[in-house]
């Protein structure tokens, strides 16, 4: 819940006492001169089909469409969702667009789509030289990113060329169905430790100990696809973050006691963000290519010693195939 200073209203799942309440239940007013009108929507199939708590991805993809100042602005509005319904004070034109996101969640809930996630990583950007002619560029926002789509026989071949390459890494979860409308996760990586600090001990000898801690490595990547409404188009957003540890720097502490000098370590890390939106034809594979990014993934079918270096670098490739109808 959310309300400004000057008394701006936005409930996300609140109802907030004496300003708003369920209709059965008015005790109070909001204005409406803008034309503001209270609608539900029936999410129910949706919820049912993709799990307990659910509905919170229909209110933050309306959000995310929407913009966030249409609900944050000089204009009363509202939006909340429970398993059952998502209620929306709002206009028209609003109402209107919120509607046709809620159906593209709904439709076909019976049936969900689902779509292949891939993540690779190479060691070189060198394979874009015999994919790039049969790919087609697509617009992508953030610097470095880049993406294409080929049809789906072209891109099940440039896959195959890829998995095929000595230099090819994949993240060890495989490919992963995602469901219609619903985030799934990639993900990868390990714990770090380190010696973080020194600390007083009486109890113990020499009067003092090592407090360790652990920094987390890893590459996460969430994809959230939604179909339009006539299913001839996807639109998916990609987070991906990636924290790598690339050296832990040494500092010489005095001990608390003795003033014996003693070896502390501070970590020096690379961190990636990318946060995309991506629309393209329902018929078509997409590839989302990273760029040179860090790779802190241990590597498969190895003991723990034989991990990826820390400084490893990959030109990591996302690969989205549309599987409509929850075909093969």
């Amino acid at each position: 819940m959310d309300r400004s200073p000057c008394g701006i209203l936005f409930v996300g799942g609140v109802w907030l006492a004496g300003l708003l309440a369920p209709p059965a239940t008015v005790v109070g007013q909001i204005p409406a001169s803008a034309g503001q009108v209270w609608k539900t929507y029936d999410i129910a199939a949706y919820v049912r089909q993709a799990g307990e708590g659910s509905q919170r991805h229909v209110v933050d993809w309306i959000l995310q469409d929407t913009g966030y100042p249409a609900w944050h602005g000089t204009t009363p509005a509202s939006l909340s969702a429970d398993a059952q319904a998502l209620s929306c004070f709002h206009g028209p034109e609003m109402q209107a667009k919120v509607e046709e996101i809620v159906a593209r969640f709904v439709d076909d809930a019976a049936t969900p789509h689902r779509f292949s996630v891939r993540v690779l990583g190479l060691d070189g950007p060198g394979w874009r030289a015999e994919a790039r002619p049969v790919l087609v560029a697509i617009p992508a926002a953030t610097p470095g990113v880049q993406a294409w789509i080929a049809p789906r026989e072209t891109a099940a071949a440039v896959l195959a060329r890829l998995r095929s390459r000595s230099d090819c890494h994949e993240l060890p979860t495989g490919p992963v169905l995602a469901a219609n409308g619903l985030p799934a996760t990639l993900s990868g990586g390990r714990k770090q430790p380190y010696v973080q600090d020194i600390a007083p001990r009486p109890d113990v000898w020499p009067g003092w100990q090592m407090q360790s801690s652990t920094c987390d490595e890893g590459l996460a990547i969430d994809i959230q696809p939604l179909l339009s409404r006539d299913r001839t188009v996807v639109e998916a957003v990609v987070r991906c973050r990636i924290d790598q540890l690339e050296r832990l720097a040494q500092v010489s502490l005095a001990s608390p006691v003795n003033q014996q000098r003693v070896q502390v370590e501070v970590p020096q890390v690379a961190a990636v963000r990318v946060g995309e939106r991506f629309r393209w034809p329902a018929n078509q594979t997409l590839f989302i290519g990273l760029g040179l990014v860090p790779w802190p993934v241990p590597a498969q079918n190895v003991t723990a010693a034989s991990l990826l270096t820390d400084d490893k670098r990959c030109d990591v490739v996302i690969v989205v195939e549309p599987r409509l109808g929850g075909g093969p």
